[in-house]
């Protein structure tokens, strides 16, 4: 693991064992762009594919964790939509502009940001859903 490599922590854990793991591998698609993009023999199109995957696997991430959170009744869950929203804008933006092969030189500074977002958003947005499910489960007892 080299010392950028960002690791799972049990304090990221939102207890549901379907997001963690959607999380865990945002992290690593996050660092396997970063390690392609480091790379001087990495062809253009190889680092658009591995850009593209992690964008597919963020996609999909928001859409499944907005269901989930809507069957616990999530009180939360519009202003989690919310960010959800904003940021598939601002990957939209951006995949315009690396599939075009533009802006090139700042994608490594493009997944750091992703990479403080994505670990941002689970501790201060997604956490909070173990609170809630822990909280359902006192109630019942």
């Amino acid at each position: 693991m080299t010392s950028k490599e960002l690791e799972w922590s049990d304090k990221f854990s939102t207890d549901v064992s379907s997001i963690d793991r959607q999380h865990q591998e945002l992290l690593y698609l996050s660092q396997k762009l970063l390690e392609v993009l480091s790379s001087d023999t990495a062809p253009l199109a190889e680092k658009q594919a591995v850009f593209q995957d992690l964008v597919e696997h963020a996609l999909e991430h928001f859409a499944y964790e907005e269901r989930i959170m809507q069957n616990i009744c999530y009180p939360n869950l519009s202003h989690h939509k919310r960010e959800h929203d904003e940021l598939r804008k601002e990957i939209a933006q951006i995949s315009e502009s690396v599939m075009n092969g533009e802006g090139i030189e700042d994608w490594k500074g493009l997944v750091s940001l992703v990479q403080v977002w994505l670990l941002r958003h689970i501790v201060a947005s997604d956490t909070p859903i173990r609170e809630h499910i822990h909280r359902e489960d006192d109630e019942t007892l």
